[in-house]
């Protein structure tokens, strides 16, 4: 059984069902998608044996890439990472003797690139309707319009079992038929431990061709029943960050599930959901991993974290359905905090647009030199550095995510062609200590700026 996915490839991917004797031969096979339009790299094969205890089953995918699995294997998936013509082969090991099935159907990929910046948010019904009734997409084409880039949203749904399913493609088609995988059905902790961890497969088409992959729980994340659940995601969630640690050129944003409503969850299970969530947020989670962010649409809904209310970090009144065991937020909640999650989104893709006085975004010049910096994330300071081809009058600011003037560190100083740097200690212009989040920081020379990030932790 093949398992779909689509992209930035077209390949004919194969449907195998086989059954393998001494004399084995491919009792089914099918090919899948007709019309070939869109990416396939990923091959999914299943199969039965006819020889009882083999010792192991040898899977030659044709690409230099051998799987050795137990003899009760039924199952694998395969990533391919390049174009060409894969013959695939299948061995069954008994008694150290191989049982050869040559002749499997071959495996056709050919690559296509996908042009732009390209976005990838995984999601289900809450997702879906925040991205519909905020108009996400229409924000995101206008800001390409207006900035010169070329940011393109992808998103995935359910990969089956609901009636909104497959990927959807940046010009809003629906393709309901096309999935990177059924992990996709889960997006809990414990689903993004199997697709992140255990399903190389899934992952890696994934990460072949979306540069920004966006993660939202589901909803069941508002009501953590248990402490051990409470550990058992924390455990999850840095498996995941490890693997993440391992893709520094790709942009993570990790979203919490939407919060629930009074009726339908307990005061323990709510206030288990805000620790999760504001420990992602902490320097435990964050510090060290600066391709990570965190967007909190949970907090952006849910009443405040106040002992005395009974409906503390629960699904805010104003933000409810009538249906009292519908726990979607309704389209006011979803037209109030789609816009400023597309713009949470843009910013951290094009903070020289965002903190540029003109609106205009600033090509990079090689006369100024912005680094990154060090540590980032950060507690309670960082040294932010940067180089001058020539002798400049300087200005550095920093912004916090909405855009807000945080501190100016310099304003018109004059500065020698070389190295320079200074420490931000977290504070604004009134030496204010700042909450954890997302900063940039702007430098200004000789009517050229460049911008970057930075994380505060504490």
């Amino acid at each position: 059984m093949i398992q779909r996915g689509t992209g930035a490839l077209i390949c004919t991917l194969i449907c195998l069902s086989a059954t393998f004797a001494m004399a084995s031969s491919v009792s089914e096979m099918h090919r899948f998608p007709q019309n070939e339009i869109y990416a396939f790299d990923r091959v999914d094969l299943q199969w039965s044996v006819d020889i009882g205890n083999a010792d192991s089953v040898v899977v030659d995918f044709g690409d230099d890439t051998i799987a050795v699995l137990p003899g009760d294997a039924e199952y694998v998936q395969h990533f391919y990472s390049h174009e060409g013509n894969y013959e695939l082969g299948i061995s069954v090991w008994k008694d150290g003797n191989a049982n050869v099935n040559p002749g499997l159907d071959n495996v056709e990929v050919h690559r296509r690139a996908v042009p732009g910046l390209n976005v990838m948010f995984l999601h289900h019904s809450t997702g879906r309707l925040l991205i519909r009734d905020s108009g996400f997409r229409s924000l995101i084409n206008w800001h390409n319009e207006v900035s010169g880039t070329d940011i393109r949203f992808w998103d995935h749904d359910y990969a089956f079992g609901n009636g909104t399913t497959g990927v959807i493609m940046p010009d809003s088609t629906v393709h309901s038929d096309w999935i990177y995988g059924n992990e996709a059905n889960n997006i809990q902790p414990d689903g993004y431990y199997d697709i992140f961890c255990e399903a190389p497969a899934f992952r890696d088409s994934l990460f072949s061709r979306h540069d920004v992959i966006v993660f939202k729980n589901d909803h069941r994340t508002g009501d953590i029943e248990s402490d051990a659940k409470l550990e058992q995601y924390k455990n999850e969630y840095l498996a995941i960050r490890d693997v993440l640690d391992q893709f520094p050129d790709k942009l993570f944003v990790m979203v919490s599930g939407s919060s629930r409503r009074p009726e339908k969850i307990s005061n323990g299970e709510a206030d288990r959901a805000r620790l999760f969530y504001d420990w992602v947020q902490s320097p435990e989670f964050m510090n060290g991993h600066t391709n990570i962010a965190f967007f909190d649409l949970f907090d952006a809904l849910s009443n405040a974290d106040d002992p005395q209310d009974p409906e503390r970090n629960m699904l805010c009144e104003t933000y409810r359905r009538p249906d009292v065991w519908d726990d979607h937020p309704n389209e006011f909640a979803n037209t109030t905090i789609g816009p400023n999650f597309a713009d949470f989104l843009l910013r951290l893709l094009d903070p020289d647009f965002y903190f540029s006085t003109s609106a205009v975004p600033v090509m990079p010049l090689t006369s100024i030199q912005l680094n990154d910096a060090v540590p980032n994330p950060f507690n309670p300071l960082t040294k932010i550095s940067w180089e001058l081809e020539q002798p400049a009058l300087v200005n550095l600011r920093i912004y916090n995510i909405s855009g807000h003037l945080v501190q100016t560190l310099m304003s018109g100083e004059i500065q020698t062609a070389g190295p320079h740097d200074i420490l931000w200690h977290g504070s604004d212009n009134n030496g204010r200590a700042q909450p954890s989040g997302i900063y940039f920081y702007r430098l200004e020379a000789n009517g050229q700026s460049k911008t970057k990030r930075m994380t505060l932790v504490r």
